[in-house]
């Protein structure tokens, strides 16, 4: 009698797949979030996009860009995921990620998300940038150049 072993191996983690992010994003952290981010996204072959996000006593506000809701925004930077992928970036090696191109965009956050200070790249440049860029922070960055829906 022959016998099949079948071995499935599933690896998680909301840091680069950004499963509790990347969906609905739900009801946001414990109290209001505070945020004064200026995101700076740069292409080689587009102009320099820089805004500022704020959050703070029930008001939301985008300035610099259009077509992102501000509100939305700051129930994305609520989110206890977001904040630590903005807060405490992954040290390199820290996260297993897919090794899929997905451009050359960057995005910079400098500023300040409840009370601690925020200075970040996101970048494409392998899943678990695309994976930020695309579903953890869905709200707060626009897609990416030539990512359409």
């Amino acid at each position: 009698m022959k016998r099949l072993l079948v071995l499935i191996v599933v690896l998680t983690s909301t840091a680069c797949s950004g499963d509790d992010a990347g969906d609905d994003a739900g009801p946001p952290a414990d109290g209001p979030t505070t945020a004064d981010l200026t995101i700076t996204i740069e292409h080689p072959d587009a102009a320099t996009i820089e805004y500022r996000v704020t959050c703070a006593d029930g008001t939301a506000t985008i300035t610099g860009l259009d077509g992102l809701s501000a509100e939305a925004a700051c129930a994305r930077l609520a989110i206890p995921e977001v904040q630590e992928r903005l807060i405490s970036p992954p040290l390199p090696g820290d996260r297993v990620c897919t090794e899929i191109y997905g451009g050359p965009d960057t995005a910079r956050f400098e500023g300040t998300l409840d009370g601690e200070p925020v200075d970040t790249v996101i970048d494409r440049t392998d899943g678990c940038g695309i994976s930020d860029w695309d579903m953890v922070l869905a709200d707060v960055l626009p897609p990416a150049l030539g990512v359409t829906d």
